[in-house]
């Protein structure tokens, strides 16, 4: 009987806690939704929360049933059953128990011993053994049910998605639309942005950084508050998958810029302002930078090179042994021109492909589709508005900037890095977002500019056919 319940098994999620637990989760955020919302005027809330919500919610089951059915084990299994075996460990010795669950500088004799040296690995990991302890505080609380641990890692990424789509919102009330299709329901951010996995973190966290950063910056309201939350933030990226604040602060620093300037509208003191604001950005970046680069010397740009050969050379030889489905980026040089030379394709395939002919396996239809569509929506915009029209409008628009750079730069390190589609389709996420936001927006200006050139050729055309009166 006790093997119907969650126990250690890195193949198995699924048990009787979830069926007598994960309901009851679930009606409980709901409720607590439904709560929140009566207090919400914005027609958004009403529009859109509750649905995103539940496709959020739905997406972690279907993530939990794939993994368990489909894959038959994965990461997201071996997190959770490392934590449950941590957690047995309180009846053999509590000490251990506490080293292993909260402490930073753990005993790795402790790691050896009650986890196995066979797959200790898995815990010794920094950004793995950060999603493990998560697990494990949350399933105290949650008695053991990985789907209800499941629905609260969704919870996070779909309020941190809230939050970007809100910001931008905002910023752009008439493309709300569109921006709930990039925040909010894009198929492969709901699914693999859900579910007891790094990505939820990670992706939460950074809309939570980019909300409250914007608010800290411009609105200048719960100082306090918003930078607790700033730093924990940071805190969770850098833990997880540090990468990702490389290819996010220098955009950010150039977006809060551009942002800050344009709000100047007096020109002599936008003048006298715009060093000073340079200065502060690039001092931030340095200071971020060396603190990332300090605690995370595998970061270095030499370090990456080899790291990414490694993972080529591997995933390649592994995926053509288990019939997986991975790409190669052609002979690469591993110096920086080498590196450069290679960058579109890195791009292209982290954000259009698998083209529908390279998706193999079920898995991947909706990645293939999501991505032709992706490549279909740049190519009409680059069609009717031109390369010279696109990028005077990305140079007039900071938020674009910010979007494009960052959205370009993160494809380009999991593009470069991962060498296989299943991982890709994952590893890209936080980009998409961010990407479809900048095409919306370019694609609403063009919009604009385009009826703006029209009513001027018409009012030209207009004076030109009006005769002069004669006397």
């Amino acid at each position: 009987m006790s093997d119907l319940f969650a126990h250690y098994d890195e193949t198995q999620a699924l048990f009787i806690n979830d069926v007598l637990i994960a309901p009851i989760v679930l009606a409980l955020i709901f409720f607590v939704a439904k709560k929140k919302l009566k207090n919400k005027k914005e027609f958004i809330y009403k529009k859109y929360f509750l649905k995103a919500l539940s496709v959020k919610m739905f997406s972690s089951i279907a993530l939990a049933l794939i993994y368990q059915y489909y894959y038959h084990g994965g990461d997201t299994m071996v997190y959770f059953a490392y934590a449950l075996k941590i957690k047995d460990i309180t009846n053999e010795n509590f000490m251990a128990f506490l080293d292993l669950a909260f402490n930073p500088y753990y005993s790795k004799f402790n790691a050896e011993y009650y986890l196995g040296q066979q797959t200790v690995h898995f815990f010794l990991n920094d950004s793995s053994r950060f999603i493990i302890r998560i697990t494990l505080f949350l399933s105290i609380f949650l008695f053991n049910s990985y789907l209800s641990i499941s629905f609260i890692f969704s919870l996070f990424c779909f309020y941190g998605c809230w939050k970007l789509f809100k910001l931008f919102y905002e910023l752009y009330p008439h493309l709300h639309k569109e921006f709930a299709i990039s925040c909010l329901f894009l198929p492969s951010v709901c699914f693999w942005g859900s579910g007891l996995m790094k990505d939820p973190i990670t992706l939460g966290a950074l809309g939570l950084l980019t909300y409250h950063l914007y608010y800290l910056v411009f609105k200048n309201t719960r100082i306090v508050g918003r930078s607790i939350v700033i730093l924990l933030c940071i805190f969770m990226i850098f833990e997880i998958k540090v990468y990702i604040l490389l290819s996010y602060f220098p955009p950010l620093m150039l977006w809060l810029f551009l942002r800050a300037r344009k709000s100047i509208n007096n020109a002599i003191f936008r003048t006298i302002v715009t060093p000073v604001l340079v200065s502060f950005g690039i001092v931030v970046s340095i200071l971020v930078f060396g603190y990332i680069a300090k605690n995370a010397e595998k970061y270095s740009v030499d370090s990456i090179f080899r790291t990414a050969k490694d993972t080529q050379n591997w995933l390649v030889y592994s995926s053509k042994r288990q019939g997986g489905s991975f790409y190669t980026l052609g002979v690469i040089d591993y110096s920086l021109k080498g590196i450069l030379k290679v960058f579109p394709k890195a791009v292209n395939v982290a954000l259009f492909r698998p083209y529908l002919w390279e998706a193999k396996k079920i898995i991947l239809i909706p990645a293939a589709l999501e991505g032709f569509i992706s490549l279909f929506f740049t190519i009409r915009l680059l069609y009717k508005a031109g390369f010279i029209r696109i990028f005077k409008l990305i140079i007039q628009n900071p938020e674009v900037q910010f979007c494009l750079i960052f959205s370009i730069m993160f494809a380009f390190s999991v593009g470069f890095t991962s060498f296989n589609f299943g991982a890709l389709v994952r590893y890209k996420i936080p980009a998409l977002p961010f990407y479809y936001m900048a095409l919306f927006i370019l694609a609403d200006k063009e919009k604009l500019q385009s009826v703006k050139n029209t009513v001027i050729k018409k009012k030209v055309l207009s004076s030109k056919t009006i005769k002069p009166q004669t006397v």
